[in-house]
């Protein structure tokens, strides 16, 4: 039994979970002075936030549960987020059909409109609007069934396109404030001493070694894994995550589809349905289903892409979508509250931090159940009020107005991509759609990726088969972006997900750039290789995988 070694370190705060809400919080505490340690089991937005249906909303269907507070809040915080990370979030049309046989009447969807134009009165987005009569609804929404249309509502939300991205910059900032982030690192043991949770082990998932770490306090952000982190804590917790499987589908874009994201009553719950353009799909989804099974294995049944392909086959014109279609799915688990007895649909969507020491618990645990992509910074600041007073340290929060590290001195983000990047292709001798696609994802850091090319040229390479993305980029997720393998880097760094075979074909390039990187000998590098295979396989079960093959993409 390997022993472990003991930190010399006392941290303040340590966090349990690197997705959207850990992220936060560690942000959050280390910009208020407090040392923080974050542990991460897998990767940064490895779980729910990285399988989300990437929107940045207010929550249009929660007034319907009176939930205003909740709408207003994520309204607020959808504005802070256009204006802290604009390169990673931007502005969605969102159009609503009503049918003569929609559940929700369109005075009720107009009544809804008009209070979440009310609540959201400090928006920089557009208000909503109305559109009538069967010639304008047909111009308008030319791929959908216009049987029974009555009319439609425009309104604006947003879109993350890349979440994975948004998480590992709030990561980053975090890490800039002086947090230490510790991904790919198990939590495997618990210290109680007189009350207080005080020692923490850890397990280096990569070299096998253990760590111990001393802790004032501890924040169990572990999202659908809350329960298994207390389960280590002691065996009389109660059950605290009852969380539902959503799942989706992305089809490839066709001519005559919609341009807009649609929002539709599903004609077989009457649950949200969206079909969502993203890059060159469609994004297909979502269902919502208690779920019990394996938390590092899910997946999209075949029952949810029948559901989801005949929601898709019955409102859109065209029609006759089938399995062969579907590039690939991927499912994530809402980390939703366990609420015994009630539907999916009606388990609260609102957030609670959980003071164990009010309960009769450690006095020094706090766990976070729920919470929403949007809103991720709200729950962050609310969270480190209460560790301040609990640790009686005087600090407020400093996120609202902070940009995140891609948008540091950024004002008008449209206006800085177009001269930033004729900058950055001249400057480098890189290809100006190179440059722009740089700067979408990385915002004013992508310069910092170009300069890795000064000492390697070939790194201005592009990676095989992918037009945008050059083998720099694998060089910076590894040397500056925490990534420690081949998925980190192609699916959460580089965003392979707009790929129809899933960064198949970058796959052995990756592998030789990290290779080189990390001194991996050729059977380790071979492992790596495979590793990525199974979890596309396991995790998105893309139904293309013979196109793919064909060309060279194993």
């Amino acid at each position: 039994m390997t022993e472990a070694n003991t930190s010399a370190t006392t941290y303040d705060v340590a966090i349990i979970g690197g997705g959207i809400n850990g992220v936060g919080i560690a942000q959050d505490l280390a910009l208020r002075g407090l040392s923080v340690l974050l542990v991460e089991k897998d990767d940064f937005a490895s779980h729910t936030t990285g399988a989300s249906t990437k929107l940045i909303h207010g929550g249009l269907r929660y007034l319907e549960y009176m939930e205003f507070s909740l709408v207003r809040e994520s309204l607020r915080e959808r504005e802070t987020l256009l204006r802290n990370a604009p390169h990673l979030v931007q502005p969605l049309r969102m159009d609503i059909p009503v049918y003569k046989s929609s559940k929700r009447s369109f005075p009720v969807v107009e009544a809804g409109m008009i209070l979440y134009d009310m609540l959201s009165y400090d928006k920089s987005l557009p208000r909503h609007h109305f559109v009538y009569g069967a010639e304008k609804l047909k111009r308008r929404l030319p791929s959908l069934k216009h049987e029974g249309l009555k009319a439609l509502t425009a309104y604006y939300d947003c879109q993350a396109l890349l979440p994975e991205r948004l998480c590992l910059e709030v990561a980053l900032s975090a890490a800039e404030a002086g947090a230490r982030l510790l991904n790919g690192h198990a939590l495997i043991a618990c210290r109680l001493r007189e009350g207080l949770l005080n020692e923490l082990t850890v397990l280096n998932r990569a070299t096998g070694g253990k760590e111990r770490y001393r802790v004032r306090l501890v924040v169990n952000a572990a999202g659908i894994f809350v329960d298994k982190v207390l389960g280590l804590v002691g065996d009389d917790f109660p059950r605290k995550m009852g969380g539902t499987k959503g799942s989706h589908l992305l089809l490839p874009r066709f001519e005559g589809g919609p341009e807009s994201a649609l929002y539709i009553e599903a004609i077989q719950d009457g649950r949200p349905f969206f079909i969502i353009p993203w890059y060159n799909f469609y994004l297909v989804g979502t269902t919502d289903i208690f779920y019990d099974g394996d938390l590092d294995e899910v997946s999209a049944s075949e029952a949810e892409v029948d559901y989801l392909l005949y929601e898709l086959n019955h409102w859109l014109k065209r029609g006759g979508f089938t399995r062969e279609e579907v590039i690939y799915s991927y499912s994530g688990i809402r980390p939703l509250p366990y609420e015994p007895g009630k539907k999916a649909s009606r388990v609260t969507r609102r957030h609670i931090i959980f003071d164990h020491a009010r309960h009769g618990g450690p006095d020094n645990l706090i766990s976070i159940i729920g919470g929403k992509l949007t809103s991720y910074r709200s729950l962050a600041e609310e969270c480190g009020d209460l560790v301040c007073d609990k640790l009686n340290h005087r600090a407020s929060c400093g996120t609202e107005r902070l940009p995140l590290p891609g948008a540091a001195g950024v004002k008008d983000f449209r206006a800085y991509r177009e001269s930033r990047s004729v900058l950055l292709a001249e400057r480098y001798g890189v290809e100006l759609p190179v440059a722009r696609a740089l700067l979408d994802i990385y915002g004013a850091r992508a310069e910092k990726v170009l300069i890795l090319t000064r000492e390697r040229p070939e790194w201005k390479e592009r990676l095989n088969a992918q037009p945008l993305t050059i083998k720099a980029q694998v060089a910076f997720a590894v040397k500056r972006e925490f990534a420690r393998d081949i998925t980190d880097v192609l699916w959460r760094r580089l965003g392979m997900g707009r790929d129809e075979c899933l960064g198949l074909r970058a796959l052995e390039q990756t592998a030789e750039i990290m290779s080189e990187l990390l001194g991996w000998p050729a059977e380790t590098k071979e492992k790596h290789i495979q590793l990525y295979r199974r979890y596309i396989q396991n995790h998105f079960k893309p139904r293309r995988r013979d196109a793919c093959r064909a060309k060279g993409e194993g």
